[in-house]
């Protein structure tokens, strides 16, 4: 049977052969035979037939039907938290208004009027909130092509990441209030938890999460084993009145578990108001736990005792940060404590220079100014 083309043959009986390889929806790959008079014919036939098994074949499937297939394959790979936030937002956004539409109508102009609706009316949505959710959709078409040889063009995500305003620490008189505030009311758990949080970079969540259990007052150190957080309950959907819950789950990376030295003087604090191993050290007013969204309503009304212009909770890591760094901390071991996966990510996101540093700098600066 002598080739010609690319899987073309002439058979023994005068008629032309070519073979396809075709994708089906239970995810197989078989090949096809098409046949003709000449090799032309067989050529055009191919073609026709990879053309309709293209629009046939998984590229047919709506948006709904290929989100729901990436939900299926990749939800043991992800924590609760990953997999109600995705729910939520496929749920909310993307299945109301584009779930109907076949994948391979998904271009460039239709993500672009998709974002553009999202951002009207009453409830418009943030411009890195938009960003998430077009990128959500251009994973789901991403794994139709790696997972079913789907072909399909992934569009450009139509929205840039926003640019926050530049970040301001709390200034160290502002941090020096607080901190003696803290340790004069460390009695309150709520107190005694923030003190921590300000003197180890931990997350709010993190902090929620954290036992004394957690606490090894002997070797001095902390261990980060877990975060709570607040995630919509199932797909969205309400259960008696509630359409959110608290889940406690390990740190979002292999990363953020990590044992974290105590500073010395945090210890005699801590020994004072040592409590039972399962405890938590922030306690609820209605569970053993507060959750993050608590602590961070406790710690603007500490804020407004202290007299001090309110900035939120993660300016503590900030602060942290910033401060390990001007004490002359290695940016390596900086990493580890704050549960970073790379040094880069610390520099990037977490030291910021502070007023004294750029002050000294301009001193050593100094020139004479001639009259």
């Amino acid at each position: 049977m002598p080739k010609r083309g690319e899987n073309i043959y002439k058979r023994k009986d005068g008629r032309w052969e070519g073979r396809i390889r075709k994708h089906f929806e239970d995810g197989t790959k078989r090949y096809q035979s098409v046949y003709g008079r000449s090799y032309r014919e067989v050529k055009e036939k191919m073609y026709a037939a990879m053309q309709e098994g293209q629009s046939a074949g998984n590229c047919r499937k709506t948006l709904e039907e290929a989100a729901q297939l990436w939900m299926q394959s990749q939800s043991s790979y992800w924590k609760e938290g990953t997999y109600t936030s995705y729910r939520q937002i496929l749920d909310k956004y993307v299945i109301p208004q584009l779930g109907n539409k076949p994948v391979g109508q998904i271009t460039n102009r239709v993500l672009f009027e998709f974002a553009a609706d999202l951002r009207q009316g009453d409830h418009a949505l943030s411009r890195n909130y938009i960003f998430q959710i077009c990128a959500l959709i251009r994973r789901v078409m991403r794994y139709l092509n790696k997972q079913y040889d789907a072909d399909l063009g992934i569009p450009e995500n139509p929205v840039g990441r926003e640019q926050f305003p530049k970040m301001f620490l709390p200034s160290e008189n502002a941090l020096q209030i607080l901190s003696d505030y803290l340790c004069a009311n460390s009695d309150d758990d709520t107190c005694l938890g923030i003190l921590i949080a300000l003197h180890t970079g931990i997350r709010v969540g993190e902090l929620s999460g954290l036992t004394w259990k957690d606490i090894d007052l002997e070797e001095e150190i902390l261990y980060i084993r877990r975060n709570l957080l607040r995630v919509h309950n199932g797909s969205g959907t309400k259960s008696g009145n509630n359409v959110t819950k608290v889940v406690a789950q390990k740190p979002k990376s292999s990363d953020s578990v990590r044992i974290i030295p105590l500073p010395p003087g945090l210890i005699p604090v801590l020994r004072k108001h040592q409590k039972e191993g399962s405890s938590y050290v922030v306690s609820g007013v209605k569970a053993t736990w507060a959750e993050p969204r608590t602590i961070q309503y406790r710690f603007g009304k500490i804020l407004e005792k202290c007299q001090i212009e309110h900035f939120n909770f993660h300016m503590l890591r900030h602060a942290f940060a910033t401060r390990c760094v001007s004490m002359g901390v290695d940016v390596k071991s900086l990493s580890e404590i704050l549960g970073h996966s790379n040094i880069q990510l610390t520099l990037n996101l977490y030291v910021h220079s502070t007023i004294q540093q750029k002050r000294m700098l301009m001193q050593q600066y100094d020139f004479a100014i001639r009259s």
